[in-house]
């Protein structure tokens, strides 16, 4: 959709109170909730119990979130807005609200992100050439926490001088 479309009405203040698109997301809950049933009825017959509570546990999340939007359908136009409903108002900053902070540079973002993908390249390397001769399971968790360094690095890298 465009900025201009006539079908979405825009409140201005979308990032912090955006509308939920709700069916869809019934849609991929009530596809959660199969594929987690068909995981756990495949892996009974496989006897993989580790599987099973995997699938088990997804399953129940995916219901959760189905009883959760189905209620909040349920609770009419304020979740599930329709054309002629109108936007919510902007929320209003408090007058005691501190003043923003300097935005950073685009040199300082620069060298943050490279310090953050350093690390995360540093933390692989060292996982696999030197700590896995001790610990292949210190190896592998190092590798889990350089693997959520990139998409923070991204978020500093892209955030145009934001204030975070």
């Amino acid at each position: 959709m465009t900025r201009f479309d006539p079908h979405r009405i825009r409140s201005g203040d979308e990032p912090m109170h955006a509308r939920s698109p709700l069916r869809m997301r019934l849609t991929m809950a009530l596809i959660g909730l199969a594929s987690a049933l068909g995981g756990v009825a495949f892996f009974l017959t496989q006897h993989a119990t580790g599987w099973v509570i995997a699938c088990a546990v997804i399953g129940v999340l995916a219901l959760a979130d189905t009883l959760l939007v189905v209620h909040h359908i349920r609770q009419g136009p304020h979740y599930q807005p329709g054309r002629d409903i109108p936007p919510y108002r902007p929320v209003e900053e408090p007058e005691d609200y501190p003043p923003p902070r300097e935005p950073l540079s685009q040199r300082t973002r620069e060298q943050v992100y490279l310090a953050m993908m350093g690390t995360c390249l540093a933390l692989v390397v060292l996982a696999w050439t030197v700590v896995r001769l001790f610990s292949p399971g210190l190896a592998v968790a190092m590798s889990v926490v350089a693997a959520f360094i990139p998409p923070f690095a991204v978020m500093v890298a892209n955030s145009r001088g934001r204030n975070w």
